[in-house]
């Protein structure tokens, strides 16, 4: 059980987080940003380890049947070298792209006084995504047994209406990032309560 005084120890760090130079060009120049928290790809491996034995268990299967059926058509030579393009190279290439695909992607989030941002960039995709904080209707909190184990989890912060869902996933510190996140959208609902109290219609953030 996380203590009240770790869980602001780490919402200090979170705010006080740096993003890298990319995340930084997605915030406009009239916003500042809140906090900042980078997605932990250690459930990404271990999720790819144990989803993906099953593929490389086929394909090494596929190798014996094709050198099954290259020594009885074509002799041993054959035989061997199907079982090596099919058992072992496809396999060992397969490996070898998902290692170099995930050492080069880094997937952030943040917030800036007025949107939740999520910040993701691969070598086959950069994408980034928002969310202004007065549509954010609230933020789930998630940890599976992975997540206990590597001390990560996932938030999903629910948007009002046609906006869209932001999920925030395998973040260290998770609980601490669930409460700032909340935090947010809490104060974004009292400004608005009170504008709508004044008799106002403004809310405090930009509609996008």
């Amino acid at each position: 059980m996380v203590s009240q005084a770790e869980i602001q120890e780490a919402e200090t760090e979170i705010r006080n987080a740096e993003p890298s130079h990319e995340l930084r060009n997605q915030v406009p120049p009239d916003q500042e940003l809140e906090w900042v928290a980078e997605r932990d790809l250690r459930t990404a491996w271990l999720n790819l380890i144990l989803h993906k034995i099953k593929t490389l268990v086929v394909l090494f299967a596929a190798g014996i049947v094709a050198a099954i059926v290259a020594l009885g058509a074509l002799g041993f030579i054959w035989g061997l070298l199907a079982f090596l393009l099919v058992g072992l190279v496809a396999p060992a290439g397969y490996i070898a792209y998902q290692y170099y695909y995930m050492k080069n992607t880094r997937i952030e989030y943040a917030a800036t006084d007025e949107q939740f941002i999520r910040y993701r960039d691969t070598p086959s995709t950069t994408r980034s995504e928002s969310l202004p904080i007065n549509r954010a209707k609230d933020a789930k909190f998630r940890q599976d047994r992975w997540d206990k184990f590597l001390d990560t989890g996932d938030i999903l912060i629910r948007g009002l209406g046609s906006a869209n869902n932001i999920r925030v996933k395998d973040v260290q510190e998770p609980e601490a990032v669930h409460r700032v996140i909340q935090q947010q959208i809490v104060e974004a609902e009292q400004v608005d309560d009170m504008a709508a109290a004044g008799g106002g219609v403004h809310r405090r953030n930009a509609t996008h």
